[in-house]
């Protein structure tokens, strides 16, 4: 499952696993299911997204940053991400210049889930 939640420290995260992503056309998957549970959900959410091992795309960073316009900045109270590397890097800087709602990469879950919760 791409969505799943997790309770850390009392609160309760949104996990966005495309760690099995290997193309553009999986990845937008995975973001329209992003959207669909932002849709059907209310209130502030943190969200936890892993893209290790994912295929990165200017085409993915087009709809995310549309997304975070429509509906994402509205609602996110924090944002984190794992396996943030090299081309995806650049993308995320790019993202982040362009968005309100920050992602935040970290090294480990374990550093991503303390920055959330604090």
């Amino acid at each position: 499952m791409s969505i799943s939640y997790i309770s850390h420290k009392g609160k309760r995260i949104m996990y966005i696993d495309y760690s099995h992503c290997k193309t553009v056309e999986q990845t937008l998957a995975v973001l329209e299911l992003v959207k669909e549970e932002y849709d059907k959900t209310s209130g502030e959410i943190l969200s936890l997204n892993n893209f290790e091992g994912a295929f990165g795309s200017s085409e993915y960073m087009n709809k995310a940053k549309q997304y975070a316009k429509e509906i994402f900045n509205a609602r996110t109270a924090k944002n984190a991400a794992l396996g943030v590397t090299g081309i995806k890097k650049i993308l995320l800087m790019g993202h982040n210049a362009m968005i309100k709602d920050k992602i935040m990469p970290f090294n480990t879950k374990e550093e991503a889930l303390e920055y959330l919760v604090k």
